[in-house]
Protein backbone atom coordinates (compact mmCIF):
# COMPACT_ATOMS: atom_id res chain seq x y z
CA UNK A 1 0.00 0.00 0.00
CA UNK A 2 3.06 2.37 0.57
CA UNK A 3 3.72 1.62 -2.63
CA UNK A 4 1.01 2.35 -4.47
CA UNK A 5 0.72 5.72 -2.26
CA UNK A 6 4.26 6.92 -3.53
CA UNK A 7 3.22 6.04 -6.92
CA UNK A 8 0.19 8.00 -6.63
CA UNK A 9 1.93 10.88 -4.97
CA UNK A 10 4.46 10.73 -8.24
CA UNK A 11 1.56 11.62 -10.46
CA UNK A 12 -0.32 14.12 -8.04
CA UNK A 13 -0.08 18.23 -9.00
CA UNK A 14 -2.00 21.16 -7.50
CA UNK A 15 -5.34 22.76 -8.59
CA UNK A 16 -6.85 25.71 -7.25
CA UNK A 17 -10.62 24.92 -6.28
CA UNK A 18 -13.93 27.03 -6.90
CA UNK A 19 -13.27 28.45 -2.95
CA UNK A 20 -9.91 29.66 -4.09
CA UNK A 21 -8.16 27.14 -2.38
CA UNK A 22 -5.10 25.16 -3.43
CA UNK A 23 -5.69 21.68 -3.24
CA UNK A 24 -3.85 18.31 -4.35
CA UNK A 25 -5.34 16.51 -7.25
CA UNK A 26 -4.98 13.82 -9.29
CA UNK A 27 -6.40 12.65 -13.03
CA UNK A 28 -8.02 9.58 -13.93
CA UNK A 29 -5.34 8.92 -16.80
CA UNK A 30 -2.93 8.50 -13.79
CA UNK A 31 -5.47 6.89 -11.53
CA UNK A 32 -6.06 3.79 -13.90
CA UNK A 33 -2.10 3.87 -14.75
CA UNK A 34 -1.93 3.32 -10.47
CA UNK A 35 -4.59 0.57 -10.67
CA UNK A 36 -2.59 -1.30 -13.30
CA UNK A 37 0.23 -1.25 -12.24
CA UNK A 38 -1.15 -2.89 -8.70
CA UNK A 39 -3.26 -4.66 -10.03
CA UNK A 40 -6.62 -3.22 -8.44
CA UNK A 41 -9.45 -1.38 -9.42
CA UNK A 42 -9.88 2.23 -10.39
CA UNK A 43 -12.32 2.12 -7.16
CA UNK A 44 -9.65 1.32 -4.67
CA UNK A 45 -6.89 4.13 -6.08
CA UNK A 46 -9.70 6.62 -6.32
CA UNK A 47 -10.47 6.13 -2.46
CA UNK A 48 -6.75 5.36 -1.00
CA UNK A 49 -6.38 8.91 -2.95
CA UNK A 50 -9.53 10.46 -1.21
CA UNK A 51 -8.49 9.01 2.31
CA UNK A 52 -4.66 10.68 1.31
CA UNK A 53 -6.32 14.20 1.14
CA UNK A 54 -5.58 14.15 -2.81
CA UNK A 55 -8.51 14.76 -5.26
CA UNK A 56 -9.82 12.82 -8.04
CA UNK A 57 -10.36 15.65 -10.62
CA UNK A 58 -13.62 14.99 -12.05
CA UNK A 59 -15.00 15.62 -7.87
CA UNK A 60 -13.16 18.58 -7.39
CA UNK A 61 -16.28 20.71 -8.04
CA UNK A 62 -18.13 18.18 -5.16
CA UNK A 63 -16.79 20.20 -2.53
CA UNK A 64 -16.84 21.88 -0.78
CA UNK A 65 -20.39 20.61 0.02
CA UNK A 66 -19.29 17.16 -0.11
CA UNK A 67 -15.70 16.32 2.05
CA UNK A 68 -13.43 14.37 0.88
CA UNK A 69 -14.41 12.29 3.68
CA UNK A 70 -17.62 12.22 2.36
CA UNK A 71 -16.67 11.40 -1.06
CA UNK A 72 -14.79 8.34 0.78
CA UNK A 73 -18.01 7.42 1.74
CA UNK A 74 -20.06 7.48 -1.15
CA UNK A 75 -16.65 5.76 -3.16
CA UNK A 76 -17.00 2.50 -0.34
CA UNK A 77 -21.11 2.56 -0.69
CA UNK A 78 -22.98 0.35 -2.57
CA UNK A 79 -26.62 1.31 -4.05
CA UNK A 80 -29.04 -1.12 -5.71
CA UNK A 81 -31.54 0.39 -8.27
CA UNK A 82 -34.21 -1.65 -9.38
CA UNK A 83 -35.09 -0.15 -13.07
CA UNK A 84 -33.40 1.52 -15.17
CA UNK A 85 -36.14 3.38 -16.85
CA UNK A 86 -37.03 7.08 -16.68
CA UNK A 87 -36.78 7.12 -13.27
CA UNK A 88 -33.46 4.28 -12.70
CA UNK A 89 -31.82 5.63 -15.70
CA UNK A 90 -31.10 9.30 -14.19
CA UNK A 91 -30.82 8.18 -10.87
CA UNK A 92 -27.82 5.57 -12.22
CA UNK A 93 -26.22 8.63 -13.94
CA UNK A 94 -26.24 10.48 -10.95
CA UNK A 95 -24.78 8.15 -8.71
CA UNK A 96 -22.06 7.59 -10.97
CA UNK A 97 -21.31 11.38 -11.16
CA UNK A 98 -21.09 11.85 -7.45
CA UNK A 99 -19.24 9.00 -7.52
CA UNK A 100 -21.25 5.95 -5.98
CA UNK A 101 -18.49 3.63 -5.86
CA UNK A 102 -20.47 0.77 -6.67
CA UNK A 103 -24.06 0.22 -8.09
CA UNK A 104 -26.33 -2.82 -8.74
CA UNK A 105 -29.01 -2.06 -11.29
CA UNK A 106 -31.45 -4.69 -12.71
CA UNK A 107 -34.08 -4.01 -15.39
CA UNK A 108 -35.53 -7.15 -17.49
CA UNK A 109 -36.52 -4.85 -20.23
CA UNK A 110 -34.96 -3.16 -23.53
CA UNK A 111 -34.76 0.39 -25.23
CA UNK A 112 -37.90 0.63 -27.47
CA UNK A 113 -39.06 4.03 -29.17
CA UNK A 114 -41.39 4.76 -26.52
CA UNK A 115 -38.54 5.41 -24.05
CA UNK A 116 -37.22 8.47 -26.08
CA UNK A 117 -39.24 10.85 -25.05
CA UNK A 118 -37.37 10.60 -21.02
CA UNK A 119 -35.19 7.63 -20.50
CA UNK A 120 -31.80 9.38 -20.23
CA UNK A 121 -29.95 6.41 -21.30
CA UNK A 122 -32.25 5.49 -24.05
CA UNK A 123 -31.08 7.23 -27.51
CA UNK A 124 -31.92 6.08 -30.95
CA UNK A 125 -28.83 3.91 -31.79
CA UNK A 126 -29.08 1.77 -28.39
CA UNK A 127 -32.94 0.54 -29.01
CA UNK A 128 -33.23 -3.06 -28.37
CA UNK A 129 -30.60 -3.28 -26.07
CA UNK A 130 -31.42 -3.87 -22.64
CA UNK A 131 -31.22 -1.41 -20.10
CA UNK A 132 -29.55 -2.81 -16.97
CA UNK A 133 -26.38 -3.43 -19.79
CA UNK A 134 -26.23 0.24 -21.17
CA UNK A 135 -26.37 1.14 -17.89
CA UNK A 136 -23.45 -0.07 -16.53
CA UNK A 137 -21.72 0.49 -20.25
CA UNK A 138 -22.78 4.22 -19.95
CA UNK A 139 -21.34 4.29 -16.49
CA UNK A 140 -18.10 2.78 -17.09
CA UNK A 141 -17.85 5.68 -19.58
CA UNK A 142 -18.93 8.73 -17.44
CA UNK A 143 -16.84 7.38 -14.55
CA UNK A 144 -14.53 4.58 -14.43
CA UNK A 145 -14.26 4.77 -10.36
CA UNK A 146 -17.57 3.20 -9.89
CA UNK A 147 -18.25 -0.27 -10.35
CA UNK A 148 -21.42 -1.29 -12.01
CA UNK A 149 -23.02 -4.57 -11.78
CA UNK A 150 -25.98 -5.53 -14.05
CA UNK A 151 -28.90 -8.00 -14.02
CA UNK A 152 -30.88 -8.57 -16.47
CA UNK A 153 -33.94 -9.48 -13.98
CA UNK A 154 -37.29 -8.12 -12.94
CA UNK A 155 -37.90 -8.16 -9.20
CA UNK A 156 -40.48 -9.86 -7.88
CA UNK A 157 -41.18 -12.55 -4.98
CA UNK A 158 -38.96 -14.74 -6.53
CA UNK A 159 -36.33 -12.49 -6.69
CA UNK A 160 -33.47 -13.73 -3.88
CA UNK A 161 -32.92 -11.20 -1.24
CA UNK A 162 -28.66 -12.45 -1.30
CA UNK A 163 -28.79 -10.46 -4.36
CA UNK A 164 -28.38 -7.46 -2.20
CA UNK A 165 -26.03 -8.73 0.30
CA UNK A 166 -23.75 -5.41 0.93
CA UNK A 167 -26.37 -3.19 -0.33
CA UNK A 168 -26.19 0.33 1.83
CA UNK A 169 -29.41 1.22 -0.03
CA UNK A 170 -32.21 0.33 -2.50
CA UNK A 171 -33.69 2.77 -4.77
CA UNK A 172 -37.35 1.81 -5.76
CA UNK A 173 -37.31 2.70 -9.85
CA UNK A 174 -40.32 0.03 -10.37
CA UNK A 175 -43.15 0.99 -12.64
CA UNK A 176 -45.45 -2.20 -11.08
CA UNK A 177 -46.86 -2.55 -7.55
CA UNK A 178 -45.52 -6.38 -7.24
CA UNK A 179 -42.01 -5.65 -7.51
CA UNK A 180 -42.68 -2.35 -5.29
CA UNK A 181 -44.07 -5.12 -2.83
CA UNK A 182 -41.12 -7.54 -3.23
CA UNK A 183 -38.44 -4.70 -2.56
CA UNK A 184 -39.74 -3.12 -0.11
CA UNK A 185 -40.34 -6.53 1.24
CA UNK A 186 -36.29 -7.40 1.14
CA UNK A 187 -35.05 -4.21 2.23
CA UNK A 188 -36.77 -4.57 5.67
CA UNK A 189 -35.23 -8.68 5.56
CA UNK A 190 -32.03 -6.89 4.92
CA UNK A 191 -32.38 -4.19 7.22
CA UNK A 192 -31.93 -1.62 4.59
CA UNK A 193 -33.38 1.62 3.66
CA UNK A 194 -35.33 2.17 0.24
CA UNK A 195 -35.81 5.08 -1.10
CA UNK A 196 -39.33 4.93 -3.46
CA UNK A 197 -40.18 7.34 -6.16
CA UNK A 198 -42.65 7.27 -8.18
CA UNK A 199 -44.18 9.68 -11.75
CA UNK A 200 -47.45 10.34 -13.28
CA UNK A 201 -48.03 12.99 -15.99
CA UNK A 202 -46.36 15.90 -14.26
CA UNK A 203 -46.76 14.82 -10.66
CA UNK A 204 -44.49 12.55 -8.86
CA UNK A 205 -43.63 11.32 -5.07
CA UNK A 206 -40.69 10.29 -3.04
CA UNK A 207 -40.09 8.81 0.25
CA UNK A 208 -37.64 7.10 2.37
CA UNK A 209 -38.63 3.60 3.99
CA UNK A 210 -37.01 2.54 6.90
CA UNK A 211 -36.91 -1.17 7.55
CA UNK A 212 -38.92 -0.91 10.26
CA UNK A 213 -41.84 0.40 8.42
CA UNK A 214 -44.63 -1.35 5.90
CA UNK A 215 -45.36 1.89 4.23
CA UNK A 216 -45.21 0.64 0.63
CA UNK A 217 -47.42 -2.18 1.06
CA UNK A 218 -49.84 0.36 2.64
CA UNK A 219 -49.35 2.37 0.08
CA UNK A 220 -49.48 -0.86 -3.20
CA UNK A 221 -52.14 -2.83 -1.07
CA UNK A 222 -52.90 -6.50 -2.61
CA UNK A 223 -56.11 -5.63 -4.44
CA UNK A 224 -55.80 -7.88 -7.95
CA UNK A 225 -54.56 -4.64 -9.53
CA UNK A 226 -55.24 -5.18 -13.15
CA UNK A 227 -51.32 -4.87 -15.54
CA UNK A 228 -51.45 -1.17 -16.67
CA UNK A 229 -53.78 0.45 -14.97
CA UNK A 230 -51.73 2.74 -12.87
CA UNK A 231 -51.61 6.05 -13.00
CA UNK A 232 -48.06 6.38 -15.22
CA UNK A 233 -49.81 4.64 -17.84
CA UNK A 234 -53.53 6.66 -17.59
CA UNK A 235 -51.63 10.21 -17.31
CA UNK A 236 -48.37 9.82 -19.38
CA UNK A 237 -44.43 10.12 -18.56
CA UNK A 238 -43.38 13.55 -19.56
CA UNK A 239 -39.87 13.84 -19.07
CA UNK A 240 -39.75 16.86 -16.31
CA UNK A 241 -41.25 14.69 -13.60
CA UNK A 242 -38.97 11.42 -14.00
CA UNK A 243 -35.99 13.31 -13.73
CA UNK A 244 -36.75 15.74 -10.91
CA UNK A 245 -38.19 12.74 -9.10
CA UNK A 246 -34.54 10.75 -9.79
CA UNK A 247 -33.02 14.07 -8.31
CA UNK A 248 -35.00 13.58 -5.23
CA UNK A 249 -34.01 10.21 -4.87
CA UNK A 250 -30.45 10.51 -5.13
CA UNK A 251 -30.10 13.29 -2.93
CA UNK A 252 -32.44 11.13 -0.02
CA UNK A 253 -29.88 7.97 -0.67
CA UNK A 254 -26.85 10.55 -0.68
CA UNK A 255 -28.23 11.66 3.00
CA UNK A 256 -28.74 8.57 4.22
CA UNK A 257 -25.02 6.96 2.98
CA UNK A 258 -23.30 10.12 4.73
CA UNK A 259 -25.93 10.48 7.81
CA UNK A 260 -26.67 13.36 7.01
CA UNK A 261 -30.08 14.65 7.77
CA UNK A 262 -32.11 11.88 6.48
CA UNK A 263 -35.57 12.50 5.33
CA UNK A 264 -38.36 12.46 7.74
CA UNK A 265 -39.96 9.13 8.71
CA UNK A 266 -43.84 8.65 7.86
CA UNK A 267 -43.48 11.21 5.44
CA UNK A 268 -43.44 11.88 1.14
CA UNK A 269 -43.09 14.39 -1.03
CA UNK A 270 -44.91 15.16 -3.24
CA UNK A 271 -43.76 17.42 -6.80
CA UNK A 272 -46.43 18.71 -8.83
CA UNK A 273 -44.73 20.60 -12.02
CA UNK A 274 -47.96 21.95 -13.61
CA UNK A 275 -48.59 24.09 -10.41
CA UNK A 276 -44.90 24.12 -9.71
CA UNK A 277 -45.38 22.94 -5.81
CA UNK A 278 -43.74 20.92 -3.49
CA UNK A 279 -45.70 19.61 -0.36
CA UNK A 280 -44.52 17.23 2.98
CA UNK A 281 -47.26 15.11 3.24
CA UNK A 282 -47.02 12.96 6.70
CA UNK A 283 -48.72 9.14 7.41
Amino acid sequence: MNDMMKDIEDLVSEEVNPAGDRVKTIGDRAMAMVAAKHGCTIRDVSVRCLRAGVVPLRYLRNGPVLSLDDQAQLAESRVAVAGCGGLGGQVVLLLARLGVGRILVMDPDVFDETNLNRQALCRTDNLGMFKAEEAARQCALINPAVIVEARVMSVDDRTGPELFSGVDVMVDALDNAEGRRALAGMARDLGVPLVHGTVAGFEGRVMTVYPDQKTLEVLYPETGEQPGMNAENLLGTPAPAPALVAVFQVMAAVKILLNRNPMTRNSFFHLDLDHMSLFTFFL
